[in-house]
């Protein structure tokens, strides 16, 4: 009786805050545990090694606008093993090209570094993007493709100092129901929705040069793969600008994971209500959803963030209503270019209502989590420039944070610290 009168009074809390219940869901939550994790962390490629734990980093990336400058990188640097063009072709000479000098790198002068000038990154004709620099609003540097990676190196490191800044809070306690198919060796299907940057915009193997990695979609999903022993089945959508995919990642194993990943450059919460019905619907009739990340809100900027949050909570009922055992995951999205005038909004507030809106879908039975990449963006900020780890110099990420992207969203649905 007891359990009865909660679920009433749960139902009634779910639809006055908008929130379509799963009865479901919420019959069964105290009886949800997750199951004993056995899985080796030794098991993960390198790219999905934690940046923000152990003692080395490998090739995060810095631009030097002019030879001579200094640059921070995340950590103090004890010692550098490596610099390395962004596609990996170049190796260059410490003591010639670059130095260490109080844990940071210096590009020397006479370097073969790629330095942009600051003539070049401070007068950019025809450019988008604008900038207080000396007291002027002039044009700043930017640009698709690898209009920013070509002036951006790679630093292997070794440092001693630890990470004192936003570490992301693991939640597969919560996402049991999708973590325990993965222990049980059930096949699953992961969707994600979102933006350009869910889309892949600006990984190198989207764009299709050197080093072809993966975006962090695809990232967190072999990190998966990897740790449990599963295949990935690609699910090519053929809708008209949505995100390509790789071929499938096959490992011999009996299980799969089914990845889609319906996302699209320049969409807005908007864009996804508007287009769910030809965009999600029809791919989760046909192959059901475990996992639903929804990861819109860079485009998001203008929004009041209660509209935003009412935006993603009108995709992710539909998702409900579809399948009610699925389970959600809420990207905050990086902050843009805090330099850049015009696009910092408030993408910066999003993240505090997803985590509103995450406690009262999880009170209404309904598994979901919140991935906090704003607040990564912003503890990253107070160690590199914006310029150091974006692939576009607005709103995009590099393959470096990228990589960080994945890690973050790995440790939120998994945890490194269930890893041996």
């Amino acid at each position: 009786m007891r359990k009865i009168l909660t679920c009433i009074i749960l139902v009634i809390v779910s639809l006055l805050s908008g929130i379509t219940p799963n009865i479901e869901g919420i019959m069964k939550k105290s009886e949800t545990e997750l199951a004993d994790l056995d899985i080796e962390l030794k098991n993960l490629d390198e790219n999905m090694q934690n940046i923000f734990d152990g003692s080395t980093v490998k090739n995060e990336t810095v631009m030097f606008l002019e030879k001579g400058e200094a640059k921070d990188l995340l950590f103090k640097i004890d010692k550098i093993l490596s610099v390395t063009s962004y596609d990996g072709e170049i190796t260059y000479v410490e003591g010639v090209d670059y130095a260490l000098k109080g844990g940071q790198i210096v590009c020397l002068e006479g370097s073969s570094v790629p330095c942009i000038t600051n003539e070049v990154f401070y007068n950019c004709e025809d450019s988008v993007i604008s900038v207080n620099h000396d007291g002027k609003i002039v044009p700043m540097y930017w640009g698709e493709g690898t209009a920013m990676t070509r002036w951006q190196v790679n630093v292997t490191y070794t440092h001693s100092d630890v990470w004192n800044g936003y570490r992301q809070k693991c939640s597969a306690d919560t996402l049991s129901p999708f973590i325990n198919k993965l222990i049980k060796g059930e096949d699953v299907t992961v969707m994600f929705y979102g933006d350009s940057i869910t889309f892949g915009a600006n990984a190198s193997s989207i764009i299709g040069t050197k080093p072809y990695q993966m975006p962090y979609t695809v990232l967190f999903t072999k990190a998966l793969a990897d740790l449990f022993g599963y295949n990935i089945h690609f699910i090519n959508t053929n809708l008209p600008k949505a995100a390509t995919v790789p071929d499938d990642y096959d490992k011999g194993s009996s299980h799969t994971i089914t990845y889609i990943n319906p996302s699209v450059g320049g969409w807005s919460t908007e864009d996804g209500i508007e287009n769910y019905d030809t965009y999600v619907k029809p791919f989760i009739e046909e192959y059901g959803c475990d996992l639903f990340m929804l990861g819109f809100g860079m485009n998001d900027g203008g929004l009041a963030p209660r509209k935003y949050c009412r935006n993603e909570k009108k995709i992710l009922n539909s998702v409900i209503r579809q399948t009610p055992g699925v389970n959600l995951l809420l990207m905050a999205t990086m902050v843009p270019n805090p330099d850049g005038i015009g696009w910092y909004g408030n993408q910066i507030y999003q993240e505090e209502v997803l985590i509103d809106c995450s406690d009262k879908y999880n009170k209404a039975g309904v598994p979901c989590a919140v991935i906090g990449m704003s607040s990564t963006s912003l503890s990253v900020l107070e160690h590199k420039q914006f310029r150091d780890y974006t692939g576009n110099n607005i709103n995009h990420p590099n393959d470096f944070f990228s990589r960080i992207y994945a890690q973050v969203m790995l440790q939120c649905v998994i945890g490194y610290e269930n890893m041996k």
